[in-house]
This record gives structure tokens, C-alpha cells and sequence, in this order.
């Protein structure tokens, strides 16, 4: 007999969970697209716990 231990989610639930995180990605984009460096910052804060004093971007990959 086989035991699952684990199922996975169904495709409504898929989509639903799809969804919701197009949603949080169009939301941060508009977010910085409108707000800029400041929006930036508080993101950078929020999911890396870093806040220096400037960021410094550069052109190498």
C-alpha cells in the first residue's frame, strides 16, 4: 500500500497562488518606478535586514 506523505496543490490553487504573486511583483515594480531610491531602501530593509548609508550600482556584470 502506498502512503503520500506529502500531495501537491491543484491547478485552481496554482493559478491562485500565480496570481497573487504577480500581484506583489507588479506592486514593488510600480512602487519603485514611482518612488525611486526610497523605495528602494525600505525593500532593501524589509527583505534583507541591509540599510547602508548608499547604494552604489555599477555597470559590471
Amino acid at each position: 500500500m502506498v502512503t503520500y506523505l506529502k500531495k501537491g496543490i491543484d491547478a485552481d490553487e496554482v493559478a491562485e497562488a500565480d496570481g497573487k504573486v504577480r500581484a506583489t511583483v507588479e506592486g514593488i515594480l510600480s512602487d519603485i518606478e514611482t518612488r525611486g531610491d526610497s523605495a528602494v531602501r525600505e525593500l532593501s530593509k524589509k527583505f534583507d535586514n541591509w540599510d547602508p548609508q548608499t547604494f552604489r550600482l555599477s555597470a559590471a556584470h
